[in-house]
C-alpha cells in the first residue's frame, strides 16, 4: 500500500475558513452551554461535540463529492453565494423586526 501524501499548504485556507466560520457559531455556543450546564465532564462534552462536527463535516464532503459530479463549480459557487445572500437578508429582516419591539415586548409577527 502506497503512502498518502497531503498538501498541507493547500489545506491551510480550508482550515482557516472553517475555523473562523465556526467561531461564535451556534455549535460553539451550544457546546459552551453544555459545558456550563454540568452533569457531563469537559472531556465528554468535547468528545461528543467533536464527533458530531467530524460526522457533519464528513456528510458535507460526501455531499460535495456527489454534487460536484452533477454541476459545474462556477454554478455551485454562484448558487452558494445566492443562498448565503438570501439567508443574510432574512436574518437582517428578522433582526430589524426584533429591533422595533420595545423592552419586554415580543417582536411583531410576520
Amino acid at each position: 500500500m502506497g503512502a498518502i501524501i497531503m498538501d498541507f499548504q493547500a489545506m491551510t485556507p480550508i482550515f482557516s475558513s472553517v475555523f473562523l466560520a465556526e467561531l461564535g457559531d451556534k455549535t460553539q455556543v451550544a457546546t459552551l452551554l453544555f459545558t456550563i450546564q454540568g452533569g457531563l465532564g469537559r472531556l465528554e462534552v468535547f468528545l461528543a461535540a467533536g464527533t458530531a462536527l467530524v460526522l457533519a463535516t464528513g456528510l458535507g464532503v460526501a455531499a460535495g463529492q456527489v454534487v460536484g459530479l452533477l454541476a459545474e463549480p462556477e454554478i455551485l459557487k454562484a448558487g452558494a453565494g445566492l443562498v448565503f445572500l438570501i439567508l443574510g437578508l432574512l436574518l437582517l429582516r428578522e433582526g430589524l423586526r426584533e429591533g422595533r419591539a420595545g423592552p419586554g415586548e415580543a417582536p411583531p409577527c410576520a
